[in-house]
């Protein structure tokens, strides 16, 4: 298996979803600890989408293409998910620490 980082963009098999849940295959960024994600057998993540709404935040915030990440994309932060690592199929890219930071202050904003 491999290292799962914060920030770190990776695919992911989110089906089968269930009523209006993100599904299919997707990047997604890993929002647990790198030392939770060599612990635990489940990582959190937000799904990423490449329908894009302008100024969505606190419930989407644009991601840039770059690396293996060949488009751009909304992080669907309000769609925050625990799931399986095994669902984990390549690491895409990563975010960087200021996006990361845009990012847990609107999860924040949405679950307080």
């Amino acid at each position: 298996m491999m290292e799962l980082i914060r920030g770190d963009i990776v695919l992911i098999n989110f089906n089968p979803a269930k009523g209006g849940e993100i599904g299919k295959l997707r990047p997604a960024i890993v929002l647990s600890d790198g030392d939770d994600n060599e612990i635990l057998n489940t990582i959190i993540v937000i799904p990423l989408s490449t329908v894009i709404e302008k100024d969505a935040l606190p419930y989407r915030f644009l991601i840039t293409a770059r690396d293996k990440l060949e488009k751009d994309c909304d992080a669907c932060i309000y769609e925050v998910r625990a799931l399986s690592k095994t669902r984990v199929k390549e690491k895409l890219s990563n975010i960087s620490d200021t996006e990361l930071e845009i990012i847990k202050n609107a999860l924040c904003k949405i679950i307080t």
